[in-house]
């Protein structure tokens, strides 16, 4: 187990080590709710509106290069820009499993 996820998932610490990656797996099948879905798309927008670029009459070499780059520089915006949305569902997930363990 990544010794991240207990850092970023607080909840996951109240799991025992063994079943933390089982949990986890169950965690990550939950669906996105509506909040998070929105924040999903706009976010997916601002990315694609800070990548954008223009090329007008490139070869094809330079067409490639542009997107190579344009794909290095989007990459780590997406994580920076969706990861709270997936940490939020992952996180809903995980307090849905402990409220089901609370249950008679």
């Amino acid at each position: 187990m990544n010794r991240l996820w207990p850092a970023l998932l607080p909840e996951l610490r109240q799991f025992p080590a063994i079943e933390q990656g089982e949990v986890l797996r169950v965690a990550r099948d939950t669906p996105p709710d509506l909040p998070e879905l929105l924040g999903m798309a706009g976010a997916l927008v601002l990315v694609t509106a800070i990548t954008r670029y223009g090329l007008s009459d490139a070869d094809i070499p330079t067409r490639l290069d542009a997107a190579l780059l344009n794909l290095v520089v989007a990459m780590p915006l997406l994580v920076v820009f969706l990861g709270p949305f997936q940490l939020r569902r992952l996180r809903r997930g995980l307090r849905d499993q402990i409220q089901g363990q609370e249950r008679p």
